[in-house]
């Protein structure tokens, strides 16, 4: 735990516009569950300076994926590493609108799939707890926000189903746009899913 704790404040806790950073979450508590994220509250003067330069300070954890959590209230920047570990930076002293739904274009289609990935991966931790109704719901929410525009006409019953279904229309948008999202993030969740939830 230690290493993780001080790699992940590590990063950070040099620049100038950090003013503190804390250990935060289940984690810090004790009551987290195996798959828990890795949270860590960050306080800062200068908050702009510090999400531009967030992509380069996370680099040497050599990152899967890293997004700006769309639908929070408040800033939250998600850093997936190999092996599904996740780092999770809040900024709860501030706050943000959710984003809405978003339409896949050519240049959002690498976005909506890393958006997809982190999310169907989070519902696979809460399955694994056996959280049947927070999967149900994050099922239909992830139907609103990202599978719905894409074209998926029905909320997916199971984590399976939903990945057969953004895969589905996310190769044939790749086809459509002339475009193409790298698969390493892909191929890492559908190994955790597989190695998490085997049949079920």
């Amino acid at each position: 735990m230690n290493d993780w704790v001080t790699t992940a404040t590590g990063l950070l806790r040099d620049h100038p516009a950090v003013t503190s950073i804390e250990f935060a979450g289940s984690r810090s508590r004790g009551t987290n569950a195996e798959l828990s994220d890795w949270d860590f509250a960050v306080e800062t003067s200068d908050f702009a300076a510090l999400a531009r330069d967030l992509p380069a300070l996370v680099e040497p954890l050599h990152p899967l994926s890293r997004q700006w959590e769309p639908m929070g209230h408040f800033p939250v920047y998600q850093v997936l590493l190999p092996g599904l570990t996740k780092i999770e930076y809040l900024f709860l002293g501030l706050t943000q609108e959710p984003l809405p739904a978003r339409a896949p274009t050519p240049e959002t289609l690498a976005a909506v799939d890393t958006h997809f990935w982190d999310w169907i991966w989070w519902i696979t931790t809460k399955a694994a707890l056996g959280l049947d109704n927070v999967v149900a719901d994050h099922l239909s929410q992830l139907h609103a926000h990202l599978l719905g525009p894409m074209g998926v006409e029905e909320v997916p019953p199971t984590i399976d189903a939903a990945v057969r279904a953004f895969v589905t229309r996310r190769d044939a948008l790749e086809r459509e746009y002339g475009v193409s999202v790298d698969r390493a993030l892909e191929d890492e969740v559908r190994r955790g899913i597989h190695r998490v939830l085997g049949g079920r």
